[in-house]
């Protein structure tokens, strides 16, 4: 009997909290402006593309905070010019009804293609 009442017991409890998280439907649109990151003239030359990840709070405002590489590219001028095109994005939450904007985390790729290659 003990068993039975250990396998009954998650069930009942799931059953009886059950509708206490309610998720509501949000129409939001979001629309976001980020700058093409420039990789500076003077810094050593591409041999190949690199990706810089990153990734920001974006607050209210849809502004950019706490603006952090998640996956460097191994090269520090790439790094940074990601870093700053970040840091100039701006972002616009239209709410739903009455709905407020939230502060949200965007994650971001930025590619860099060394000169002269074809299509860039």
């Amino acid at each position: 009997m003990i068993r039975h009442a250990k396998r009954f017991a998650l069930p009942l409890l799931a059953a009886q909290l059950a509708g206490c998280a309610t998720f509501q439907s949000h129409d939001n649109t979001l629309s976001c402006s980020i700058p093409v990151a420039v990789y500076p003239s003077d810094a050593r030359a591409l041999d190949r593309p690199l990706t810089v990840l990153v990734r920001a709070l974006i607050n209210t405002a849809g502004e950019p905070e706490n603006v952090t590489i998640t996956t460097s590219s191994r090269n520090a001028a790439a790094d940074r010019a990601a870093v700053a095109a970040m840091s100039r994005a701006h972002c616009t939450q239209h709410a739903a009804g009455s709905g407020r904007p939230a502060p949200f985390t965007l994650t971001q790729p930025f590619v860099f293609e060394p000169a002269g290659t074809p299509g860039k």
